[in-house]
């Protein structure tokens, strides 16, 4: 029932259409009059005919009231009842006992002419109470909407900058990998999402060096890659004095990078892991450094797999900070592999494996383990491609990596 505070509380006073037919015209003021009362002056009656009904349905009224007999011309009723129905809105129907179809008792409210006022206010007012709280959901949910499509636009506004900035990140790596007379290298890089947390670089030094070099930088998202760019510009190569040079050395290199990120961090702390390998291709020498990031592999020849490890902090954390520098004698045929340690979490190990008595190598380099038999970097990475993307198909709750992934394999000649 329409609570005596809820017409008390409608501001301003709520808007009933009263349609009247040819025979209820006589009627219709004294029944408008005396509903009006009943209802505490809180509705506002407009009395119409059926044909002009219609165009006062462009300002939706709370709800309509219709008046008439079997007796009465209904031409316009049923395209006046179909634009009521499109609006939502609230029908009331007043008319001898006789003309009142099972449908329209069934469809609408209806009540017969001759019914006291008293019994059609309460009807009404419970029609008004009703459709007052569909117009504040109906406010509400044009608000939400509206909210729904300026997020969607937002959305979309910032897909096509992160899109931007994947194709600027990719800019900073290798367009085409370079060729050696001593050598041959592959490359994987695998975003996580639309931009990678890690960057990698293969360069042609000078005629008998190339360097290797991946960074990883800590995070996720815009940041860490706006970071591995700042990280990629500031990796020096070599120091050019007139018409020398001098190829700067692994430790060195790690050494310059961190003052760069130092440098431009201003009140924020960004900081990341990385390895460098310079390969001498004549003596087949390389000369490594580790900066917090996970051990170099070397697969020697088709009989074991070697990890490199080595001590060293962050980049990005601390001024000052050196980090050392290790030599490796490579053979003919042996492959090198460095990678990011979003190896880790692709191949995770089973539940339980940690407790197990059992020592068993890391379901991850049991990966790696199995590229012992292929000799070819680019096959070996082909065969990576797809077991990574096996284990996204096996991993139902997975639909994409859950870290960012790079993995790059050289083989000495």
């Amino acid at each position: 029932m329409f609570e005596q505070e809820e017409i008390h509380a409608a501001q301003p006073p709520v808007r009933v259409l009263f349609v009247a037919a040819d025979s209820a015209r006589a009627t219709s003021g004294a029944l408008t009059l005396s509903l009006a009362a009943l209802l505490n002056h809180r509705a506002i009656f407009e009395t119409v005919g059926i044909r002009d009904a219609c165009a006062l349905l462009n300002t939706p009224p709370h709800a309509v009231v219709m008046c008439f007999t079997r007796h009465d011309n209904s031409s316009g009723l049923t395209d006046l009842l179909d634009e009521v129905e499109k609006r939502n809105i609230p029908i009331l129907i007043l008319t001898d006992a006789q003309s009142a179809t099972a449908s329209q008792r069934i469809s609408w409210n209806s009540l017969s002419l001759s019914e006291q006022p008293e019994i059609i206010a309460a009807t009404l007012r419970g029609l008004l109470s009703r459709q007052i709280e569909i117009d504040a959901l109906r406010q509400v949910a044009h608000g939400a909407k509206t909210k729904t499509d300026q997020l969607l636009g937002e959305v979309t506004r910032m897909q096509d900058e992160l899109h931007l900035a994947g194709q600027v990140q990719r800019e900073f790596l290798p367009k085409k990998l370079p060729t050696f007379s001593g050598g041959a290298v592959a490359a994987l890089w695998r975003p996580m999402n639309y931009v990678s947390g890690d960057i990698y670089d293969v360069r042609r030094l000078d005629e008998h060096h190339v360097g290797l070099f991946i960074a990883d930088a800590v995070g996720h998202g815009v940041p860490a890659a706006l970071l591995t760019m700042v990280i990629a510009r500031g990796l020096p190569t070599k120091e050019i004095t007139g018409k020398t040079y001098r190829i700067i050395q692994p430790s060195e290199a790690l050494a310059c990078v961190n003052r760069e990120l130092l440098a431009r961090q201003g009140n924020t702390t960004r900081f990341a892991t990385a390895i460098y390998g310079i390969i001498d291709l004549r003596t087949r020498i390389m000369r490594l450094s580790i900066a917090g990031h996970p051990a170099a592999i070397i697969l020697r020849a088709n009989t074991s797999m070697e990890l490199l490890h080595s001590a060293g902090g962050l980049i990005g954390v601390f001024d000052g900070v050196e980090w050392s520098e290790q030599e490796i004698q490579l053979n003919a045929g042996d492959r090198v592999i460095l990678y990011s340690d979003g190896f880790e979490f692709a191949f995770p190990d089973p539940p339980g494996t940690s407790s197990s008595p059992e020592k068993v190598a890391p379901r991850y380099m049991q990966e790696f383990n199995a590229l012992l038999s292929m000799n070819e970097p680019a096959a070996m990475i082909e065969h990576m491609e797809r077991r990574l993307d096996q284990q996204l198909l096996d991993s139902p709750t997975a639909n994409q990596p859950a870290d960012d992934l790079t993995m790059i394999v050289f083989k000495v000649s």
